[in-house]
């Protein structure tokens, strides 16, 4: 199963990643399939954690920055 567009990076997914799509990634490719499910666990818990909290905020009308663009950092 694919997304609209076919890429696992894609802001246009409908479903969660497979464990054959995180398999083509060289950095998990040796992973067990525990470890791959554990992995697509966790990215689940993590995107549903922050669905929450930007639906909390959006509903109170508080505004919350998502991106680091406007932020300046200091070198030391």
């Amino acid at each position: 199963m694919k997304n609209k567009t076919g890429h696992v990076n894609s802001y246009d997914r409908t479903h969660d990643i497979t464990p054959d799509e995180v398999g083509r990634f060289e950095r998990f490719k040796n992973y067990t399939d525990e470890q791959v499910n554990e992995l697509i666990d966790t990215i689940r818990k993590y995107t549903r954690f922050i669905y929450n909290v930007v639906s909390k905020r959006r509903k109170s009308g508080k505004k919350i920055a998502l991106h680091i663009d406007n932020q300046q950092t200091k070198a030391a």
